[in-house]
């Protein structure tokens, strides 16, 4: 699954959390962090964002894991570890 970590909160604009959210399927959440539901591709996530600057979020790959190896955890409780850097 993919994650978009907001990096600039200050710079970050409320509507685009929005177009997330209507315009994707978000599974879990935390502070400053999406995580998208399976099926959601990077080109998906990107095509919502197009005009954010990238220095402002990255998007990278996110498995649930035990809180042993957790990188983030989610308002659910979920544990998850990031795997890669897309962007």
């Amino acid at each position: 699954m993919k994650g978009l970590l907001i990096e600039d909160e200050f710079h970050w604009h409320d509507r685009w959390s929005s177009e997330l959210g209507q315009r994707l399927s978000i599974t879990d959440s935390s502070n400053n962090l999406f995580i998208f539901d399976e099926a959601c591709t990077r080109e998906e996530i990107l095509s919502v964002i197009r005009d954010v600057p990238r220095d402002l979020y990255r998007i990278f790959d996110l498995q649930e894991t035990s809180e042993e190896y957790c990188d983030f955890m989610a308002d659910s409780g979920t544990c998850y570890r990031k795997i890669g850097t897309l962007h």
